[in-house]
């Protein structure tokens, strides 16, 4: 019985998972979403159907969304998504079910794993260490075990999401901003000019070109640029990955950015080639 997960990883947490089911699922390939994009491979052709993913601002990451309103999926019967994030509540599942109820399917199965959290202009952003990140991983290995299991047997299941961040301890400001924060996730962030710049520290090693999963980035000479046109995935690789950390979130945007103050969290297995082969 052939299993097919299409992924989509920024720094590394939702390849790890990715790999560790291939690992757990016998008869299982791996396809990168932004690849399947960019090819415009829409027709799935397998048994079981699996969406691995992180949290971007509550929801689904864009690309993932991008996907869902193509994809053909006649001829599998089981579906199953995985979505990772470093602390905060996760909405993006019912656009999953969403897009599968119009082709007559179903999401089965739901999964909610924790891995470190890589978006440093966020509060609770901390760099992790060592034996916290060892822990992570460990949890989430125990826990994709108990994924493997109920996907091997093409059970129902839908985790419950009651250990993720809220914003305030207000019920009703917490219900507007999970409407508010992933519409502009989607429609607003990745239209803002300037979001991302590099300051005085970039030494013009490419990097962050390399790892654009939007290709957004072009070198110009020796300097980054953002290209206006071009959609950004929001994925933070470029932020996460450059070596010097000169890449920063611009501060007059989003909400005020910590990023020049503090680290980087790229997956400690994930290399800048394994982000970049998913082009």
């Amino acid at each position: 019985m052939k299993t097919i997960i299409y992924y989509f990883s920024g720094t590394g947490n939702s390849l790890f998972i990715a790999k560790a089911l291939k690992n757990l699922i016998p008869d299982t390939e791996l396809i990168p979403i932004v690849q399947a994009l960019r090819d415009k491979d829409y027709v799935i052709k397998a048994d079981n159907i699996g969406f691995v993913f992180p949290t971007h601002g509550l929801t689904l990451p864009i690309p993932v969304n991008q996907f869902l309103k193509n994809m053909e999926v006649s001829s599998a019967n089981y579906f199953f998504a995985v979505a990772s994030r470093g602390g905060t509540i996760f909405r993006g599942f019912p656009i999953i079910s969403s897009a599968l109820k119009k082709q007559g399917k179903k999401l089965n199965a739901s999964f909610i794993i924790s891995m470190a959290a890589n978006d440093p202009k966020l509060k609770f952003y901390h760099d992790p260490a060592k034996e916290e990140l060892e822990l992570l991983q460990k949890n989430a290995l125990m826990q994709l075990e108990q994924v493997q299991k109920v996907i091997s047997n093409r059970e129902d299941y839908h985790m419950s999401d009651k250990s993720g961040v809220t914003f305030t301890k207000n019920s009703l400001l917490n219900y507007v901003l999970e409407r508010i924060i992933p519409f502009m996730t989607h429609y607003i962030s990745p239209k803002v000019k300037k979001y991302f710049y590099a300051d005085s520290k970039c030494t013009g090693c490419g990097i962050c070109e390399k790892v654009c999963l939007s290709e957004k980035i072009r070198m110009d000479g020796d300097k980054p640029v953002w290209q206006k046109n071009t959609t950004c995935y929001l994925c933070y690789s470029c932020l996460n990955y450059c070596p010097v950390r000169a890449v920063q979130i611009h501060s007059k945007v989003w909400m005020k950015s910590y990023t020049t103050k503090r680290g980087r969290y790229p997956h400690p297995f994930a290399t800048v080639e394994d982000i970049a082969s998913q082009k």
